[in-house]
């Protein structure tokens, strides 16, 4: 009977293993085989020297660790101490830029319910303008040259099938648009849709334009988000926006 309740847990073990390796969770790898190589070491191995198996375990908890943290994505640095704003030009000194919104538009901090990803807001009205970045990962970054571009990352072809993806998960969503452009100099995506938007109980349909380009081992994000009867009177502002955009470092 004890023998087929370990046999049950090691069977148990090996699918969280296999669920672990497809999530890149590196760390919980390594510890799921230290205790799986206990089990080994006791069944078939009872006699050999304990310290073997003791550094072996070690070692691999270390090395399952540096590549799970090698491999993650670092958290965004949203701290407001790296943010300047001079009237209405907001300047990064995190991420080297600085974007000029047009007259009546109020820049304002990412609020602590917003994305983690999101650096900075400018809003008019029901409006908004968000800027978000993504750092690649560590080894990615030490691996990688820093000419390499949004088309490197994806192809517009690739970029094109996450209008499947949306669809399916985000009921409502619909009218894309996918377009190769510039963002000053850089070459960047862009991507349009609508999708429906619920508060106090009305439901209205929002639309969404969304610039994405990768610079310098960075991927930036800069959206806006208004009401699809307002965004024709709101879209001038976010050009005059995008156009200002600067890589200052």
């Amino acid at each position: 009977m004890k023998d087929k309740i370990i046999l049950a847990g090691n069977i148990l073990l090996i699918i969280v293993l296999f669920n672990a390796i497809k999530t890149g969770s590196f760390s919980v790898v390594a510890g799921i085989l230290c205790v799986l190589s206990i089990s080994v070491k006791r069944r078939f191995y009872p006699s050999s020297k304990k310290v073997y198996w003791v550094v072996g375990m070690i070692l691999l908890v270390i090395i399952g660790s540096l590549i799970d943290y090698g491999f993650s994505r670092p958290a965004t640095n949203t701290d407001q101490k790296y943010s300047k704003i001079d009237n209405l030009t907001y300047q990064n000194t995190a991420y080297n830029f600085s974007i000029t919104f047009p007259e009546g538009w109020i820049i304002s901090p990412a609020e602590s319910g917003a994305s983690k990803y999101v650096v900075q807001k400018a809003t008019r009205g029901s409006t908004t303008i968000s800027i978000a970045i993504r750092d690649v990962p560590l080894v990615v970054g030490m691996l990688s040259s820093d000419d390499k571009t949004i088309k490197d990352l994806v192809s517009f072809e690739e970029l094109k099938e996450i209008k499947n993806e949306m669809e399916d998960a985000l009921p409502g969503v619909g009218n894309f648009e996918f377009k190769e452009t510039l963002v000053g100099q850089i070459p960047a995506y862009l991507v349009k849709y609508t999708a429906p938007s619920m508060k106090n109980g009305i439901t209205t349909e929002h639309t969404v334009e969304q610039y994405q380009f990768f610079y310098n081992n960075v991927l930036y994000m800069i959206s806006i988000e208004a009401s699809s009867s307002e965004f024709d009177s709101m879209k001038d502002g976010f050009d005059v926006a995008i156009s200002s955009f600067t890589i200052t470092k």
